[in-house]
């Protein structure tokens, strides 16, 4: 025994609403539960066909007696701040006692409120969980598994990572999203590197002239890399388009002579831009002797 402890009616009542809402997510997802106290109840990944999807989302669990039109809380802004940072959408679910019902709401959904109340003084930020979203004891919840899959595309894009909305088959949309600027880099790369990859594959394939076609977007693309200006070189020149390979090679040498920071964050193991620029020059002065090198 442990003599003075004394449960509450609200801690049992927070117990009750963990299984009863954990019970409705197993319907149709996995449940896992965090080694420490992130904030987060725990995490769930989605079954379709009966089999794992690989789509996560994760669930914040509150109960209360009894709430009016709307349930409300105030959520400390350290783990506001660590939902909006997490990787998957964060979804907060209420269950009302005397309904026996849960309600949830998405924290994307809110996202823009939350950042701007955030930069209040308070040390908590109320938030609402209105009756308009139930999670059903007996059914499918095409409504939540839908707003996962959506909030989940949102959420990868504000990372960087693009992804397509589908609604079944080949229809779908990709989400129009304002963007942060390390989001819009990370997806800028993300294309950068797919190009390279494509790029590369078609070489190896011997596919000179949709190689050709790649390079050329990549450098309309992306100015500022050199690389991408030396790959579609040592293309041209296979291709016999001697003038176009020169182009190249002297707009590659360029952006090497005016990146002032390659020196500056090279590790020591990588050339510095001036052996860059030396090798590109030997390789031009090659080619101008033998095109067909």
């Amino acid at each position: 025994m442990y003599r003075g402890v004394r449960i509450t009616e609200n801690q049992k009542r927070g117990r009750k609403g963990e299984h009863v809402i954990e019970s409705r997510l197993s319907s149709f997802s996995n449940i896992m539960y965090p080694d420490h106290d992130v904030g987060i109840d725990c995490f769930c990944e989605l079954i379709e066909n009966r089999s794992p999807s690989g789509r996560y989302f994760c669930v914040q669990a509150k109960s209360t007696k009894s709430f009016g039109n709307y349930w409300r809380g105030g959520i400390k802004k350290e783990t506001l701040s660590s939902w909006l940072d997490q990787r998957y959408p964060v979804f907060l679910i209420v269950y009302e006692e005397s309904s026996r019902n849960c309600y949830w709401t998405s924290i994307q959904d809110m996202r823009a409120f939350l950042i701007d109340r955030l930069r209040g003084d308070s040390k908590t930020v109320c938030v609402r969980v209105k009756r308009s979203n139930v999670l059903e004891e007996n059914g499918d919840n095409i409504a939540f598994v839908k707003k996962v899959k959506k909030d989940s595309v949102l959420i990868n894009a504000l990372h960087g990572v693009p992804e397509f909305i589908s609604k079944g088959g080949y229809v779908g949309s990709i989400p129009i999203l304002s963007l942060t600027a390390a989001a819009r880099e990370m997806i800028r790369d993300k294309v950068r590197f797919g190009m390279d990859y494509l790029i590369y594959d078609d070489l190896l394939k011997d596919d000179l002239q949709h190689a050709y076609t790649l390079s050329q977007m990549l450098t309309q693309y992306d100015r500022g890399h050199y690389d991408h200006f030396l790959i579609h070189a040592r293309i041209c020149r296979r291709l016999k388009k001697y003038e176009e390979a020169e182009e190249n090679y002297n707009t590659a040498i360029n952006i090497c002579k005016s990146d002032p920071n390659w020196n500056k964050g090279k590790s020591p193991d990588d050339p510095s831009i001036e052996d860059i620029i030396a090798m590109i020059e030997d390789e031009k002065a090659k080619f101008k002797l033998n095109p067909q090198m």
